[in-house]
């Protein structure tokens, strides 16, 4: 039987009124008139009103007891998450000069602080970005014609060892697609394109500004990802969750007047951005040093414009002429990245407010002093504290602090929900003397209010005329504080395993309490590896393996992975609380695809969209991976996809009164009465077709077609050579 907590009184404001005016008529017989209207009566209600007030406060006693054990275990509620977002500066009206703008640069979207995390150059300059898409399928004649014209100049198209194919393209600005961009299938050369352009009709002057303005400088070159990319960290602290992959970024070997060897590049220094591509990312180029290398090759001829290995075609002339140099960037299709959105002179933000610089109360001297900060939803490692003009250490572990006097003494904790800071006794940590000026610089969060949409951060009050700024990417990743009653449930877990990962269950539990990351869904399997381990888990030990799903995610809510920054919260948090001897590896879910087409007949009167819709929803929530009304705990792992377990699931439906088949497909579309699942799979509806009488055809709803493949030479392979199309002319 659970433990009920009875209230200490449950009368109310009417009992109250009740019980004394049948006291009254014990205690003082000569009153008779009751009535609502009789002063007595009023006198009653307000004894009544104020006996009520009274109870309730009473009745908050063991509230307040439950709190008290969050304060005396030290178990704090978690903080707001501040929102992240990349923007993008222009400087196209300003002065024709590079501004370096400094981190921590206040931005606006409304009323909604953000800050920047790093610094950037902003010289006046635009950077176009592009790339030669290939040409899918061009006309054989068109293509006999290119092939007449390249041979004029010396190439070979005769099918020996060293032929050249020929192979069209198209250049196309990455802004101009509806979707993503998949380098490494979409692109002809597996490259992605920068033109730097001076501002609109430039003389020769504003040409040679802008190269001076340029040389030495460093351009910030913002990646934003599609989609995240499935994830995974092995416990070794000290190292990134997951290692950036190998970007390089190159120039045109040119000089201003355009002299050089076409198609021979320099390498430039870049730091690659970290998380990418599992999250939005930051490259940083380092152009040369001096003007004069900053350049491009001199107008080609006809036939070599855009060919090869030179940089794509510009047909607008308009941007032709404002063309100072090129920049490629390498690695991207090796990493399998499909580009959302990439740009030039741009920051990544976190939303958050400054307080620089707030003086607390001075200290007294006594022990285990209490300030409280004139915010709450501090973010931690913003956390500057000074005793005296002393720096002193935040610690979680006030209680292990050495004694006053003694290294390692001035060290003070944090409560980062509420903003309270706490001292030592001088038993344990040190106290700030009396009369000791504290002064504190802080940084703190609005939480899910930071998740704004793109183009909303537009406004910066410090920045210099002619600059503007934009988010090109919605804000995401903020999180609310947490509540006390969340917190009240988090006693128990912290009371059995201690903070420290033994069991599965303290796995579990540890996880979901990383304070930067919401988690839905963890799957604690030990003595499993899932590169060394195709069967159950238990024979491998010394492992355990965790499988991570994040609670929401704005690019695909229905089946979402955790990203890098989602990883890098979880292993911060979990390696100092797990054993030396256990090798520890997150990872997340691994979606299969599957088909599903259902035919299914309704009972008379029921609406056909209604009922189809409510089927899909049915399915969905029965294969969902996040736990939901159809399942505590979603999908399990290692359990197949079975069509009439599927077929079970579409005949409960309210208004289904049977079904009349129900076809099961697997990702490559081949109908199968199970599909299975192993590892770390999970279930993706890849289709869905719901209809009245029989089911679709699979081929039907994937959309296969028939048709011969095209599996070209078995010889030696052609050397490729891009050449732009060119559009037709009147």
């Amino acid at each position: 039987m659970p433990i009920q907590l009875p209230a200490i009184d449950d009368r109310d404001h009417a009992a109250l009124v009740r019980d004394t005016l049948a006291l009254a008529a014990v205690h003082a017989p000569e009153w008779t008139h009751t009535g609502p209207s009789d002063p007595g009566v009023t006198l009653v209600e307000l004894f009544a009103f104020m006996a009520e007030s009274l109870l309730y406060r009473a009745n908050l006693i063991p509230e307040r007891n439950r709190l008290k054990f969050l304060q005396l275990l030290s178990i704090g509620l978690r903080p707001a998450q501040p929102a992240r977002a990349l923007v993008q500066f222009s400087n196209e009206a300003g002065e024709r000069k590079t501004i370096t703008l400094p981190s921590g640069l206040p931005l606006l979207a409304g009323a909604i602080p953000f800050l920047s995390d790093t610094g950037l150059d902003l010289p006046p300059v635009t950077g176009l970005v592009v790339f030669k898409r290939v040409v899918g399928t061009p006309d054989p004649a068109l293509l006999d014609y290119y092939r007449q014209l390249y041979e004029a100049t010396g190439r070979d198209f005769s099918g020996s060892d060293a032929a050249v194919e020929p192979v069209l393209y198209d250049s196309v600005q990455l802004a101009d697609l509806p979707g993503a961009l998949d380098i490494g299938t979409e692109t002809v050369d597996g490259a992605l394109w920068i033109a730097l352009l001076a501002p609109p009709k430039p003389s020769a002057a504003d040409l040679t500004n802008a190269r001076a303005e340029l040389a030495g400088r460093t351009l910030s070159i913002g990646l934003v990802p599609n989609e995240p990319q499935p994830l995974g960290a092995r416990l070794q602290p000290g190292r990134p969750a997951t290692p950036p992959p190998a970007l390089s970024a190159w120039a045109p070997k040119a000089n201003a007047a355009g002299s050089g060897t076409a198609g021979e590049y320099r390498r430039l220094d870049a730091v690659a951005p970290s998380g990418f591509p599992e999250q939005a990312g930051i490259l940083q180029v380092t152009l040369p040093a001096s003007a004069d290398d900053i350049g491009t090759w001199a107008e080609a001829e006809p036939l070599e414009a855009g060919v090869g290995e030179l940089p794509p075609q510009l047909t607008d002339e308009a941007l032709a002429a404002r063309l100072i140099s090129w920049l490629r960037i390498d690695g991207l299709s090796n990493a399998g990245v499909q580009l959302a959105w990439a740009g030039t002179h741009c920051t990544a933000v976190r939303q958050r407010s400054r307080v620089s610089r707030e003086l607390l109360p001075p200290g007294d001297g006594s022990p285990e002093q209490r300030r409280r900060l004139s915010h709450g939803q501090v973010l931690a490692e913003s956390m500057q504290l000074l005793v005296a003009n002393q720096p002193w250490l935040l610690t979680d572990e006030l209680e292990a602090a050495p004694a006053e006097g003694q290294p390692g003494a001035n060290v003070f904790a944090l409560d980062a929900e509420s903003g309270e800071v706490r001292f030592g006794d001088g038993a344990r940590g040190a106290r700030p003397p009396a009369n000791a000026e504290i002064a504190v610089r802080f940084d703190w969060a609005l939480g899910s209010a930071g998740n704004v949409a793109a183009g909303a951060i537009k406004l910066g009050p410090t920045l210099p005329p002619g600059v503007k700024l934009s988010n090109p990417r919605p804000a995401s990743g903020g999180l609310d504080a947490e509540s006390a009653a969340a917190g009240e449930k988090r006693i128990p877990l912290v009371l059995r395993h201690r903070d420290r990962a033994v069991s599965a269950e303290d796995f579990d539990a540890i996880i979901r309490e990383t304070p930067q990351a919401d988690v839905g869904r963890v799957e604690v399997l030990p003595a499993w590896h899932p590169e060394l381990s195709p069967g159950l888990p238990g024979d491998q030990p010394g492992v355990v393996t965790c499988l991570l799903i994040p609670r929401q995610d704005p690019r695909r809510p229905d089946y979402p992975l955790p990203d890098a920054d989602f990883m890098d919260a979880v292993c911060a948090y979990l390696a100092p609380r797990r054993l030396v001897t256990c090798e520890v590896l997150l990872r997340g879910p691994a979606y299969a695809g599957i088909w599903i087409s259902v035919g299914i007949e309704l009972h008379a009167g029921q609406g056909v969209a209604e009922v189809r819709e409510r089927v899909k929803a049915a399915l969905k929530a029965f294969l969902a991976p996040l736990p939901n009304s159809a399942s505590a705990t979603g999908w399990p792992l290692f359990k197949s996809v079975a069509a009439l377990e599927l077929a079970t699931v579409a005949a409960r439906v309210d208004g289904v009164l049977g079904v009349t088949g129900l076809l099961l497909g697997d990702s490559s579309g081949a109908q199968r009465d199970n599909v299975p699942l192993a590892g770390l799979q999970l279930p993706l509806i890849a289709g869905l077709s719901v209809s009245l009488g029989d089911p679709v055809p699979l081929s039907d709803l994937i959309g296969q077609g028939t048709g011969g493949t095209d599996g070209g030479s078995t010889g030696t392979p052609a050397i490729r050579l891009p050449v732009p199309r060119v559009p037709e002319k009147c």
